[in-house]
């Protein structure tokens, strides 16, 4: 009958990817936004781009040859491409089943919709923006290349074994209502702070979203290990939790490739092992796997749309940053060369509608590059004279372009001739703010360290160990060691070995040995959580008591540095025994530090290598470093306008052996004579 006739399939004009690549013929139905073939085998259906020269894609699409429907009407104006149609298809909400008798059409049905109005979720599809970079883009001045003649294979489909798999693994399991809420908001509390890549929207369920199950495993795990509540406890542990993101991820289940890169980023927070065991399960291993991902998209390079721009720098500098962490805390080469980073650093307007503190990453993301860099210097004995100024810098721009919602003190409205410390008030407790400043004083300890066992004990290394125990008091105090992550283990250590050297002069001795056991206590509610917690702990209560005998009868208290006040001048008393001890209180020293300062709040002729000869009975000055300016490596307290430059080897430095936790930083900390274990 003619009611009954249905028109043959359609074939399109320009062949689609899958099918150009299987070299079969490409056919859709009329009312179809994908061809049959990539309807039957559940691959993505995209327009392939025309090779011919002067031929601009969409022209000729098989859209525009699109006949007449059988109602008689014919399209009006040129036709959108597929793949803006397909990201117009609207998914029904899909909730996740516990039953294990799903079949795997129905697992594979699991797609998420694409990008609407409704749906803001950039999670949620792929799109061209986020695709793997062509070689093109590598070439900027060549013709095109296209690898069309090469047998590129197809993506890899989860077969039904691989299905099975996952549902032996859990992987597909969902924690009850009241513990995945209270999961979602223990990341967004704890985590998101430090890698901003998730908003709280993106992880919920609603009619136009359907978030990623690798990202929401993810975000359990890392929620997981930041939290003690019962109930979840009760339902899975961490290891559970991660045992199904990483099925997930090897599976290659997720095809968006910045969900899997944000997924691989919050799996840092996992790290069950010592930085001394091989393994594929810590956070030094999958810092590579994100970066390299994060490479093959290009996420390193400025996208030239707007579309997904904030969220691209952001993921791609929450990588930087845990990438400069962990190379300081495990002294092991950085994953990302600035020099190869085209993208902007992260600003305000990368946080417009979201929920997180923009001020707060980025003055994270600026310190962790210092202290990764610094770390790389010191590794390399590379800390040369103008490295050093360089980073005293950074740190004092730092320190004084802090926004005051960020800061430790206030002012409190004395006049320029008040005294120094009168001028600031402790401001009240912020999680936040007091994470922050830990990096800060750490890059200050490894700076401003005595650069060999026969200098008296460094002043600004001791005044920076006290703020950092300062902070961790509170931290006790409330009871919130449990929310902070492994690398706070390194802080502590450096921290440890900064006041330890004040067992060479009594007088400062009697009031620091009190704040070891503040850090010892530390390390050992950290261990609980982070195993690699134990070896700091072991390092500091095996040094020998011989090693801090004072070398004199009666040694001086050292003296703080004029050079050193700009570091602390935000700060005031009312934290730590050791600000009244060195910090000037005459008002006149303020005055001749404060007249070097320049436009930008650091000192304009900081020259932390070669002090006056009237001071040469101070011996905190460092000693002139000789080591050839090729190997300088600039640390990176500004982002814009910096090109990088890698020295050549240098075959005289010592090989330093991979073993625990700040293990580089005590070959190279050595002021307290030989350690026993």
């Amino acid at each position: 009958m003619a009611d009954d006739y249905t028109p043959p399939a359609l074939r399109a004009s320009v062949a689609c990817v899958a099918c150009n690549k299987k070299k079969v013929r490409c056919t859709y139905d009329e009312n179809s936004h994908k061809c049959r073939n990539c309807l039957r085998h559940r691959w993505p259906c995209f327009q392939r781009q025309p090779k011919r020269r002067g031929r601009h894609p969409g022209s000729g699409s098989r859209r525009d040859n699109r006949p007449e429907r059988r109602n008689g009407t014919a399209p009006t104006g040129i036709q959108s491409s597929p793949l803006s149609e397909s990201r117009q298809e609207a998914t029904p909400p899909i909730t996740w089943s516990d039953n294990t008798a799903e079949t795997l059409e129905e697992l594979s049905s699991w797609s998420f919709p694409g990008s609407t109005k409704e749906n803001t979720n950039p999670y949620t599809s792929v799109t061209a923006d986020c695709g793997f970079m062509e070689r093109n883009d590598y070439f900027r001045d060549a013709d095109s290349i296209h690898d069309v003649s090469l047998q590129i294979p197809p993506a890899e489909i989860p077969t039904g074994d691989d299905a099975q798999l996952l549902r032996m693994q859990r992987a597909f399991d969902m924690p009850p209502r009241a513990v995945r809420d209270s999961l979602i908001d223990i990341f967004m509390n704890r985590c998101a702070p430090w890698m901003p890549i998730v908003e709280r929207s993106w992880l919920q369920e609603t009619g136009s979203n359907r978030p990623s199950i690798l990202l929401l495993q993810s975000v359990f795990l890392a929620a997981s290990r930041v939290t003690s509540a019962p109930a979840v406890t009760a339902y899975a542990t961490s290891h559970e939790f991660y045992r199904r993101a990483k099925a997930l991820f090897w599976s290659g289940w997720e095809k968006n490739p910045l969900t899997v890169i944000a997924a691989v980023c919050i799996l840092h927070w996992y790290n069950p092992e010592c930085p001394e065991h091989v393994s594929t399960n810590t956070s030094g291993f999958w810092r590579y796997v994100g970066v390299g991902l994060a490479h093959q998209i290009g996420l390193q390079k400025e996208p030239v749309s707007p579309d997904g721009r904030a969220l691209r720098r952001r993921l791609w500098w929450s990588l930087f940053a845990r990438d400069c962490l962990i190379s300081a805390g495990q002294g092991r080469p950085l994953a990302v060369n600035l020099g190869d980073c085209e993208l902007k650093p992260p600003c305000m307007e990368d946080f417009r509608g979201s929920s997180h503190r923009p001020e707060l990453f980025i003055a994270y993301v600026e310190i962790c590059s210092i202290l990764g860099h610094l770390t790389q210097c010191c590794r390399r004995d590379s800390l040369t004279r103008r490295t050093r100024q360089s980073v005293c810098r950074s740190l004092q721009r730092w320190i004084q372009g802090l926004p005051q919602s960020l800061r430790l003190f206030a002012d409190s409205g004395l006049q320029e001739g008040d005294d120094l410390g009168k001028k600031h008030v402790l401001l009240p407790y912020d999680f936040e703010a007091r994470q922050l400043h830990v990096p800060y004083f750490i890059c200050l300890i490894i700076l401003c360290r005595a650069p060999s066992p026969q200098h008296p004990p460094s002043a600004t290394a001791i005044l920076a160990s006290s703020h950092i125990v300062a902070i961790f008091e509170d931290f006790l105090a409330r009871n919130e060691l449990q929310f902070l992550g492994s690398i706070f283990t390194f802080y502590l250590l450096a921290a440890g070995l900064g006041l330890l050297s004040c067992r060479r002069v009594p007088v400062l001795w009697s009031k620091a040995a009190a704040n070891m056991g503040t850090l010892y206590a530390s390390l050992e509610q950290l261990a609980k959580r982070w195993p690699s917690a134990m070896a700091p702990l072991r390092v500091l209560r095996n040094i020998s008591p011989e090693t801090g005998g004072a070398s004199s009868t009666s040694p001086q208290v050292p003296k703080l540095a004029d050079d050193h006040i700009p570091f602390f001048n935000t700060l005031g008393p009312g934290l730590t025994w050791a600000w009244e001890e060195f910090m000037p209180q005459e008002p006149h020293v303020q005055e001749s530090y404060r007249s070097n300062i320049g436009d930008h709040g650091h000192s304009s002729s900081v020259d932390v290598t070669a002090l006056a000869s009237t001071r040469a009975e101070q011996t905190t000055s460092f000693p002139m470093d000789t080591t050839a300016d090729s190997l300088l490596v600039p640390p990176l307290g500004d982002f814009t306008g910096m090109n990088y430059h890698q020295g050549a080897a240098d075959d005289g430095l010592p090989q330093l052996q991979y073993e625990g936790i700040g293990d580089w930083l005590l070959n190279d900390f050595d002021v307290f004579g030989e350690l026993t274990f």
